[in-house]
């Protein structure tokens, strides 16, 4: 016999450790999958995959994303091929959801969280055609990561967070939130009366299509804090919600950027402000300010910031200088603004200790 006449599929071969097999049997392991990368901490999920017949081996992908989360366990990650998916999604304790580029997933639905543990979504993009696009409920202590990632909204909240434990958190990295029909119920984030957590926002953009709507409304107990990027619309501070905002260019056309009525603190620390609206911050509540840049927004728009002054720059440092109202009497007698250097446009104050000392201003 010569190797010209075997017939495809016969014969035998010897392993290094001497084993003679079959190559039919080879053959047969082949046909049936056998040696398929099918890892089980992976589920792979493309538009051109089949929730029947798949298997979620990237082979065999799963059709639909909720098909994926249905079969995966505990520290599996869904791994979605590029394309747009048009479902609503209920998202799954400690399964992540990745996509192997940026802005290249997109899924449209009204998408649910409302489990106990932890969710990353990375370089995934979540919409709404109506409605709430992320409802962040239930009372469990839930830590939803995204990372990379774009939440938008049509005409309803891109995050609305009703969840009342105290523990859960929204990590949020690198991406946007957009809002293209803004309102009274169709803001970037809202929080309920009775939520409680904490909303992390680095190197985030908020926007809603009209800036002179809210843009995020924090109520409840809710921590929120913002380092680098934008928000485009009003923040709105109501219960005993606290907020903390840091290298953030802030924009409304002619509200306040911030109206705060809780017994929170709020604090903005490097913020350059665009707004006709003067004062800019209104409310009952606390809030503390230091190297503010006042913008403008266009004509006329820089002549009335801070009490029609201009846009001013305050540095950073011991001393603290205003330029409008005096601050309020029972804040110095309870010593909270010792150092603090007042100028009413007539007189000048200093403050030492809980008393504030008066300096006549007359023409050298």
């Amino acid at each position: 016999m010569t190797i010209n006449n075997i017939e495809p599929g016969t014969g035998r071969m010897i392993r290094e450790n001497g084993q003679v097999i079959n190559i039919a049997d080879i053959w047969a392991d082949f046909i049936a999958g056998v040696g398929l990368v099918k890892p089980t901490n992976y589920i792979y999920v493309s538009k051109g995959g089949n929730d029947t017949t798949g298997d979620g081996s990237a082979n065999f992908p799963y059709l639909t994303v909720q098909q994926a989360i249905n079969v995966a366990t505990i520290g599996t990650t869904l791994f979605v091929f590029p394309g747009t998916y048009v479902e609503s999604l209920t998202l799954k304790a400690d399964v992540m959801i990745t996509s192997p580029a940026k802005f290249a997933v997109t899924i449209t639905g009204n998408h649910t969280a409302n489990f106990i543990g932890t969710i990353v979504l990375e370089n995934v993009i979540l919409n709404s055609v109506s409605g709430i696009t992320l409802a962040f409920s239930g009372t469990g202590a839930q830590n939803l990561q995204l990372i990379g990632s774009t939440i938008n909204s049509t005409s309803g909240d891109a995050i609305n967070w009703t969840n009342t434990n105290a523990s859960s958190k929204i990590l949020f990295e690198d991406g946007t939130c957009n809002v293209l029909t803004s309102g009274t119920t169709a803001r970037c984030i809202y929080t309920s009366a009775t939520s409680q957590g904490s909303i992390i926002a680095n190197r985030v953009s908020f926007k809603v299509n009209i800036p002179n709507n809210v843009c995020i409304a924090l109520n409840g107990a809710i921590a929120f804090t913002h380092t680098s990027d934008q928000i485009v619309g009003q923040v709105t501070m109501a219960n005993t919600s606290s907020a903390t905002i840091g290298l953030v260019a802030m924009t409304t056309t002619s509200v306040p950027i911030l109206v705060t009525n809780s017994s929170g603190m709020s604090t903005f620390a490097d913020v350059t402000v665009t707004t006709t609206a003067s004062p800019m911050v209104t409310g009952i509540g606390g809030h503390t300010f230091v190297a503010v840049l006042y913008a403008s927004t266009g004509s006329g728009g820089a002549a009335t910031l801070n009490g029609g002054l201009g846009p001013i720059g305050l540095p950073m440092s011991a001393v603290k200088i205003r330029t409008s109202g005096l601050i309020p009497a029972a804040q110095v007698a309870a010593g909270l603004n010792s150092g603090t250097l007042e100028f009413t446009g007539t007189d000048l104050y200093i403050t030492k200790g809980t008393i504030r000392y008066k300096i006549s201003m007359t023409e050298a």
